[in-house]
């Protein structure tokens, strides 16, 4: 009787159609997908085809294990259908190659969305002089549309090559990856970048780093914070533009911007084109003295279609000392809608009232603009 219950149940399941089945297998586990091909003789290969793998060695009792598992996986795999997405997680002490064994036969796959994390060597001591890595090259992703490459305690050297472009590539998210002069040019149809404590190859105390790009619409750059870097941003068609932590020197061109967050101590030299379609900017920008007053104000002078507008009590403080330099300008800000003062860049918490300098200079040309402080979480 209960044989019978079973055999009902699961011929249920086994007429649904294989796109429903296989998305379903994509939510329960590879290793419940696997053990899904001893139900009946439909269900024997069915799991080679789910669109979705995802691999940790922290699964497995060593990094050989790990490889043999992936590997059988992927021999058996339907290549046929696509793979829509391919997670990749290695943890530990990688001393055979383990991590380039794989990843040489993951490039051979027609894959959607690349995922690799890598957490070499110890993590947690947060030392990056040592690293343990291996090199990737581009060259393997002529195919792929999204890819994410992190990178814990270990490094990767991302090499162009320059005979052959990489059209698929529209999404690109790198964690603490060296990147070599010149590697966007071979991604003309990228349209979203993820820089995080990212570093290019240079010599010199200023470390240039160029995002140049015709076709970047959504570009978010996270330093590491290292000594002297200078960044130039060169992308017409961007729309999104957050920027993070130290620079020494920022250079911005993107005429098409509608969106600009920047957090990070006042660069010593902010030189920026104007920003005509620009409707929303965050600024949480920590001030070392009064000598940024020009810089921030020049900045500010570029924001004339800015509808919300939030300035950190930094730059609040700083235009209260610096009244002399906004009493005879204009204010730029003709279409605001909200003006939102965010808490001290830092921990200091300190109260500071807005003069009626300053107050006029930001909201003379915007009568009805809200004006809304934001507390300290």
């Amino acid at each position: 009787m209960d044989c019978g219950r079973n055999r009902t149940r699961m011929d249920r399941l086994s007429v649904l159609p294989d796109d429903l089945i296989l998305k379903i297998l994509s939510f329960v586990g590879l290793k419940d997908a696997i053990q899904t091909s001893v139900l009946s003789s439909r269900w024997r290969f069915i799991w080679t085809s789910v669109p979705r793998l995802s691999f940790s060695s922290d699964d497995f009792s060593t990094m050989d294990n790990f490889s043999d598992s992936v590997t059988h996986v992927l021999s058996r795999r339907n290549n046929q259908l696509p793979l829509s997405s391919f997670s990749l997680c290695f943890r530990g002490k990688d001393d055979g190659g383990v991590a380039q064994t794989i990843m040489n036969r993951v490039f051979s796959l027609n894959v959607q969305q690349l995922n690799v994390t890598c957490l070499f060597g110890d993590f947690t001591s947060c030392v990056f002089d040592n690293y343990t890595g291996f090199p990737l090259s581009l060259a393997c992703y002529q195919t792929h549309k999204h890819i994410l490459v992190s990178i814990g305690s270990g490094y990767v050297y991302v090499i162009p090559t320059p005979t052959r472009p990489f059209s698929s590539l529209t999404t690109l998210n790198l964690y603490t990856v060296t990147l070599y002069d010149g590697f966007l040019s071979m991604c003309p149809n990228l349209k979203n970048l993820n820089l995080n404590r990212c570093n290019m190859l240079g010599s010199g105390v200023f470390k240039l780093f160029r995002i140049c790009h015709p076709g970047l619409s959504n570009l978010t750059f996270t330093t590491r914070n290292f000594t002297g870097l200078v960044v130039h941003v060169v992308t017409p068609q961007l729309k999104y533009l957050t920027i993070s932590e130290p620079l020494s020197k920022i250079q911005i061109s993107a005429p098409e911007l509608v969106s600009l967050r920047f957090k990070a101590p006042c660069p010593r030299m902010f030189v920026t084109s104007d920003f005509p379609a620009l409707e929303e900017a965050h600024l949480a920008i920590y001030i070392i003295n009064s000598l940024a007053a020009p810089r921030i104000i020049t900045l500010l002078q570029k924001f004339h279609n800015v509808k919300v507008l939030s300035l950190s009590m930094d730059i609040i403080e700083l235009l209260n000392s610096s009244v002399e330099l906004i009493s005879h300008q204009p204010s730029p800000f003709a279409n605001l809608k909200s003006l939102k003062i965010l808490p001290y860049w830092g921990s200091k918490s300190k109260k500071v009232i807005m003069s009626m300098e300053v107050k006029n200079y930001l909201l003379n040309r915007s009568p009805n603009a809200t004006l809304t402080e934001v507390l300290p979480e």
